[in-house]
């Protein structure tokens, strides 16, 4: 008696790395965040961007904006705030939105730290971001966190 096993496994040789692209594009993602810390390279930012990246604003009302919104809130940032750090990063791939199958883009949750030039005050900021990249370019990106508080803490105090 013969039995034959099978295996819906694909051979060795078959099986690629889904994982392979997010590895490649893990790099760059961390390199273009890392333009915001220590001393800020706001031409290596600038030159990371796609032409024609679309980008979600953490900005209230802002919205999705293209490649210059990226570049203002960029230059916002990195004109406004020193010693900037972005501490206890999660880095993780991101996935089709359909078939939530690993796509090569990377998400990132982490909190930053850092000093508002005008005033002096520090803040801490927990934040998600999401970036999607193409020809070694961030096409797509998207930043979570609460803006609007981080500006009310960091403001002048009211005179009174």
């Amino acid at each position: 008696m013969s039995v034959a096993i099978m295996s819906c496994q694909p051979p060795a040789a078959e099986v690629k790395d889904d994982l392979a692209l997010f590895k490649t594009n893990l790099e760059i993602a961390q390199n273009f965040m890392m333009t915001f810390t220590g001393d800020t390279d706001f031409d290596l930012y600038a030159s990371m961007i796609h032409d024609s990246v679309t980008h979600t604003s953490p900005m209230y009302g802002v919205g999705e904006g293209g490649k210059e919104q990226m570049l203002e809130q960029g230059k916002f940032y990195m004109n406004g705030a020193e010693n900037v750090s972005f501490d206890d990063a999660v880095w993780l791939p991101g996935v089709d939105n359909t078939t939530l199958k690993p796509n090569g883009g990377v998400r990132v949750y982490g909190t930053w730290n850092g000093q508002w030039k005008e005033t002096g005050k520090s803040f801490s900021l927990s934040a998600y971001h999401w970036l999607e990249i193409k020809d070694g370019k961030i096409s797509g990106a998207g930043d979570f966190f609460d803006a609007t508080g981080m500006m009310k803490a960091v403001a002048e105090d009211a005179a009174g």
